[in-house]
């Protein structure tokens, strides 16, 4: 029986490079995006891949929208869930100029979201031989390396998501949380002067994914497979 994973943010960038390297492998995927079915990227592999593919209409932030996807959760095991939609809404602006708008959607995107899908997420991870619960994260969540400021939505929030995992780890010691930063990557976020291209990059996380260990839960990991401080 083939595995099954869940991608968020799946019709672009990581989530896209995610669901292309899950469906080759022969993983069932459950695809989630805004107008997932109306997404060209994803009906082009939909009319490839057949059953083995389902698209998810959802808003993260709109609980109601989930619903046909824990519906589905309760008739088969959930092998990955990778939370991966994101958002970064800030840039290096002064303290004083940050609106206060945008660190309460960054929270609601970045940590809230991906709290919500996974608490709907645990009956069927719970099915797994190996439940994986992989959070998007980023280098610029961590505290000990941040030399330059700025980007305050995005970085307080994904550092959040960081210590979720953590608490995750140590709550739920039957799966594996793990926070993992893609590098600087070539998507819409990443823009085209950052060096890492998606492919390279998702590469390097599925393989980090497929290696992880009962005592990596917990941990802090970039897309090569080092640690990083957090």
């Amino acid at each position: 029986m083939s595995q099954t994973v869940c991608i968020t943010g799946a019709a672009r960038g990581l989530g896209l490079g995610y669901t292309e390297h899950y469906l080759e492998a022969g993983w069932q995927v459950l695809a989630v995006a805004r107008k997932a079915k109306e997404k060209d990227s994803l009906k082009k592999l939909a009319q490839k891949y057949g059953s083995r593919l389902e698209l998810f209409d959802a808003d993260l932030t709109n609980h109601e929208t989930l619903l046909p996807l824990k519906k589905c959760w309760e008739s088969q095991p959930l092998d990955l869930l990778i939370n991966n939609a994101g958002i970064l809404l800030d840039g290096h602006a002064e303290f004083e100029k940050l609106r206060l708008d945008t660190l309460r959607e960054s929270f609601e995107v970045n940590v809230i979201a991906p709290v919500a899908l996974t608490q709907m997420a645990l009956p069927a991870l719970q099915k797994s031989k190996k439940p994986v619960v992989a959070m998007m994260s980023t280098l610029m969540a961590s505290i000990a390396d941040n030399a330059s400021g700025g980007y305050y939505a995005y970085r307080s929030s994904k550092t959040a998501l960081n210590m979720v995992t953590r608490s995750l780890a140590n709550d739920c010691p039957w799966l594996i949380a793990i926070a993992l930063h893609p590098g600087w990557v070539q998507t819409d976020m990443g823009g085209a002067q950052a060096p890492t291209s998606v492919t390279e990059s998702i590469q390097g996380l599925t393989r980090v994914i497929a290696g992880l260990k009962a005592d990596d839960s917990g941990q802090f990991r970039n897309f090569k497979g080092q640690t990083l401080p957090w």
